[in-house]
C-alpha cells in the first residue's frame, strides 16, 4: 500500500509541492495495482519503502498538469495583486508555461530552431556549417577536411540555439507569474519544454511589477512535461508568434 501521508509530506518537504488528495488517491490506486500484478509475477509480495513510493508518485507529478496534480502556492499582495517575495526552502512548485528569449529576435529564433531541427532529423547542414566530403559521409576513416575538423574541435559543428536573456511565465495552477533571467542560468534554454516542472526558492521580484529575478540559486528545474504539450517545440512555439505556416513545427 502507498502510504499517501507519507508520500505527501517528502514531496512537500522536498519539492514545495503541496498534492491534490483527489489526485494523489488516484496516482496511489494506478501505482498499487501496478504492484499488485508484479507481485503476481513474480510470485509474492515484497515491501515497497516510503523512498520507492515517492519515486513513483514524482514520476507521475511532473508528467501531470499541475492544476490537477497540486494546490495554489503562489501568494499575491492584496491591493496590487502581484505575486510576493517567494519563500526560501523548500520553494514554490511551478510549472513552466511560456520561454522565450527577450534578446533574440522571434525569427532569429525561429530559423535556428529550424535548421537545429532539420539537422538533426534530416541531417541537413545549415550553409554557415562546413559542409562534410564524401569520405566523411562514407566513415572511411579518412582525415576530415580542414574546416570540419576545426569545426568539430571548436564545438561548432553542430547548429546552435541564440541566447541572450530567457524570459519565464511560470503558474501554479491558478495565477501566473513573469520570471526574468536575470544571469545566465544553465538549466535554462529556450528549448525547455512547455509544462516542464521547476522550484524556484527565495526570488526577489522587481518592484511595482511583481516579476521574478531569477538567478542560478534561485530556480531548479525538475523536468518532465504533460503530454498534451507535447507539440509546443521552439520551432512551433516562434512560428505561431510570427504567423508563419510551419507544418514540420506543430
Amino acid at each position: 500500500m502507498v502510504d499517501r501521508a507519507g508520500v505527501s509530506a517528502t514531496i512537500k518537504k522536498r519539492y514545495g509541492a503541496a498534492l491534490r488528495a483527489q489526485w494523489l488517491e488516484k496516482c496511489a490506486a494506478h501505482i498499487e495495482q501496478a504492484l499488485r500484478e508484479l507481485e503476481e509475477t513474480a510470485g509474492g509480495r515484497k515491501p515497497v519503502h516510503l523512498e520507492t513510493q515517492v519515486r513513483l508518485v514524482a514520476e507521475q507529478l511532473v508528467h501531470s498538469e499541475i492544476s490537477d496534480s497540486c494546490l495554489p502556492s503562489l501568494v499575491v499582495e492584496a491591493e496590487t495583486q502581484h505575486v510576493k517575495e517567494l519563500a526560501g526552502h523548500p520553494g514554490v512548485f511551478l510549472q513552466v508555461q511560456s520561454v522565450v528569449d527577450v534578446g533574440v529576435s522571434k525569427y532569429a529564433m525561429w530559423e535556428a530552431a529550424r535548421e537545429k531541427e532539420d539537422f538533426e532529423q534530416r541531417g541537413i547542414r545549415p550553409s554557415y556549417l562546413p559542409q562534410l566530403t564524401d569520405e566523411d559521409d562514407s566513415g572511411s576513416g579518412e582525415a576530415n577536411s580542414t574546416a570540419a575538423t576545426q569545426a568539430e574541435a571548436s564545438g561548432d559543428s553542430h547548429p546552435k540555439i541564440p541566447r541572450k536573456m530567457l524570459k519565464l511565465v511560470l503558474t501554479d495552477g491558478q495565477r501566473h507569474v513573469s520570471a526574468l533571467e536575470v544571469e545566465p542560468i544553465a538549466q535554462l534554454s529556450a528549448e525547455l519544454a512547455i509544462g516542464s516542472k521547476v522550484v524556484v526558492t527565495g526570488a526577489q521580484t522587481v518592484a511595482g511589477t511583481g516579476v521574478l529575478c531569477l538567478r542560478a540559486g534561485n530556480i531548479r528545474v525538475v523536468g518532465g512535461a504533460p503530454a498534451q504539450y507535447a507539440q509546443q517545440t521552439l520551432r512551433a512555439r516562434m512560428a505561431e508568434l510570427l504567423g508563419l505556416e510551419d507544418r514540420r513545427g506543430t
